[in-house]
């Protein structure tokens, strides 16, 4: 049993959540507590609160996006329905900016922004029974030398069956009205050469796809030559995605 599940509603079974992995790599002692459990936004929401629920969480974290949100909103009703005690925190773009298009008034808290340090802390106090104040964490600007990367925590199922995400960069320079990243001008780097190295540790697990989701690529082109380089290197096909 695990007293923190982290789960999410993917689009399809195919994709995969790099941001739980993110918030299980920097959950340090308590990682050994805690487990990921991905669904697929097409399943019913009644087993897969079930499925959740058999774990006996004490706390369940729920990454919520654009296409999930909905789904999100009536799994945690389920939740709290059958085990109100259990605690909700919800993470993600669509919550971390208001105002909310769905009613998610029955979780406990709500973390905006990135959430690897927020995340940890507040499941310590919960777990420690210390006094919250707050029911919303507002965004915090990390510094990304300071996280541990997620790289390793990606299953050898996810990498025969799903795409990896991976990131080299956060945030963006530009200013689109339509697009939330825009807010976060801020551009920071992850040190290229330990994300090689972790990359490197991937192809050699049989990853072929690389998904990358930084908001501008090729924004440094010392990295992004770096990373190409890396993957130009290989006598084998793959797959280079940007997004």
């Amino acid at each position: 049993m695990s007293p923190i599940i982290l789960t999410t509603l993917n689009g399809r079974y195919s994709h995969s959540s790099l941001a739980l992995r993110y918030l299980y790599a920097n959950l340090h002692e308590l990682q050994n507590h805690t487990t990921i459990l991905e669904y697929v936004i097409n399943e019913n929401m009644q087993d897969i609160a079930e499925k959740i629920l058999l774990q006996n969480p004490k706390i369940i974290g729920i990454g919520v996006y654009i296409w999930n949100v909905s789904n999100v909103s009536e799994l945690i009703h389920i939740i709290k329905k059958v085990s109100p005690q259990t605690i909700i925190i919800l993470g993600g773009p669509e919550v971390s900016y208001t105002p909310f298009r769905v009613n998610l008034d029955v979780a406990d808290y709500i973390i905006q922004g990135e959430g690897e340090i927020q995340f940890y802390t507040l499941c310590k106090n919960i777990l420690e029974e210390n006094k919250i104040e707050q029911k919303i964490f507002y965004p915090q600007l990390l510094d990304v030398s300071t996280i541990e990367l997620p790289y390793k925590y990606y299953t050898d199922n996810d990498i025969q069956n799903r795409h990896i995400y991976v990131e080299a960069s956060r945030g963006c320079p530009y200013n689109c009205e339509f697009c939330l990243s825009s807010i976060d001008k801020k551009v920071r780097y992850f040190d290229v050469d330990e994300l090689i190295n972790e990359f490197e540790i991937l192809w050699q697990r049989g990853a072929r796809g690389f998904k990358f989701i930084d908001r501008t690529f090729n924004l440094n082109i010392e990295v992004a030559t770096k990373l190409l380089d890396f993957f130009l290197a290989k006598k084998e096909g793959f797959t280079t995605i940007l997004k």
